[in-house]
């Protein structure tokens, strides 16, 4: 039994005594994440009691010492322990009145345990209620984008409204609340950023390359799109088809979000490019961007409108638009940071337990050759570099 599955079964006979659950049969099975997620060990859970089954999933902290530091280990997982213990209450209170059709629906949530090393979340296991993911190797479709954009809007709307019901408490959290994900002033961070950006620009050509350079060697490059460019609004942070699980009904889909660990205060444009450079290619940028830019829009107007918050007041359509043309370049970014990690091959795909910060620069494959380029072809037609 590994120690990852040592802590889960403490935790899970604290839970489940809480819950009164005393006479049951505890089965766990470690879960492979073919390169879905790298902090963690994933494990599925089934609780027989004489009334029901539970059917659980739990993560655990893998992450070795010297990548908890590179990535701020300690930040992802408190901040994830915040969402479910706090967060969630105060959204579903904010949007209680809703119809579930239009609500952010959370996963249901067990129970944490925050021992440094051994952080560990349990919730409902959605795969056993039917959700799946989304092949992260394959380009979104425009049904699976749809309504993945139309929640996210629905996630920032939840944000607005709460700094409409309590402006005080919002403005501790988001003081609170500045993206931590890397830091910055690590050497190793650093390192590893500079290595990072080798094998992309190999792949292009001279004149790409220029470009390319001169906006990563900008000043701040890192911090600069994670800041609020206005008001503050909590973002995901990490809004893309691997952390969605969707669930067919007929000619319909239903999803839910998981991890929440880098939840934060920026602008609500990060996500969705996050999401749209990360998971499409560039034949689908071409055929569907503006189509998603507009019905997150809306989406998000309609959002608003429903939890009594003034779409002008709060986000305006010109202040949107503004903010999209200012972050756009983000994509690049996203391009060289974050997609080698969403495209590897699962054979490939980094252990965090005991690796050190060069072990995480991935090399690219032909998947990442083909999106990267995409990226750097639509920045500079659309005149973002």
């Amino acid at each position: 039994m590994t120690e990852a599955e040592k802590s889960l079964r403490v935790l899970l006979d604290t839970i489940l005594d809480e819950r009164g659950i005393k006479s049951r049969e505890v089965n766990i099975e470690e879960i492979e994440t073919n390169g879905a997620n790298y902090t963690s060990a994933l494990f599925s859970i089934k609780v027989q009691t004489p009334n029901e089954e539970l059917k659980l999933f739990a993560k655990v902290a893998t992450i070795g010492k010297e990548m908890r530091t590179v990535v701020n280990a300690e930040w992802m997982f408190s901040t994830e322990r915040f969402v479910y213990n706090k967060l969630v209450y105060l959204y579903n209170d904010i949007q209680k009145h809703l119809d579930d059709e239009h609500k952010f629906i959370f996963p249901e949530f067990y129970g944490c345990n925050d021992e440094v090393g051994k952080e560990t979340i349990v919730m409902e296991n959605l795969v056993e209620h039917g959700y799946k993911p989304y092949d992260r190797l394959k380009s979104m479709d425009w049904q699976h984008a749809e309504i993945s954009v139309m929640n996210l809007a629905r996630f920032h709307a939840l944000s607005f409204a709460l700094e409409k019901k309590d402006p005080e408490m919002f403005k501790r959290f988001t003081d609170d609340m500045e993206f931590n994900m890397m830091k910055k002033d690590d050497p190793s961070f650093t390192s590893m950023l500079v290595k990072m950006a080798e094998k992309p620009l190999e792949i292009l050509d001279k004149d790409q390359r220029d470009l390319v350079k001169n906006f990563l060697f900008q000043e701040d490059i890192m911090t600069k799109y994670t800041k609020p460019f206005g008001k503050p609004v909590l973002c995901h942070g990490d809004y893309r088809l691997s952390n969605i699980l969707f669930k067919r009904k007929g000619q319909h889909l239903k999803l839910k979000v998981v991890d929440y660990q880098t939840v934060y205060a920026g602008c609500p444009v990060t996500d969705l490019i996050y999401f749209i450079f990360l998971g499409s290619d560039e034949n689908f940028r071409s055929l569907f961007y503006d189509n998603l830019i507009n019905h997150y829009y809306k989406c998000l107007e309609e959002a608003l409108e429903r939890l009594s918050v003034n779409p002008v007041e709060v986000y305006p359509r010109e202040k949107f638009d503004s903010d999209l043309k200012e972050l756009l370049p983000y994509g690049l970014l996203l391009g060289m940071t974050t997609l080698p990690v969403v495209t590897v091959n699962p054979d490939l795909a980094p252990k965090m337990d005991h690796m050190d910060s060069e072990g995480f620069v991935i090399e690219p494959n032909k998947l990442f050759e083909e999106r990267f380029k995409g990226i750097v072809n639509d920045m500079i037609r659309w005149g973002a570099i």
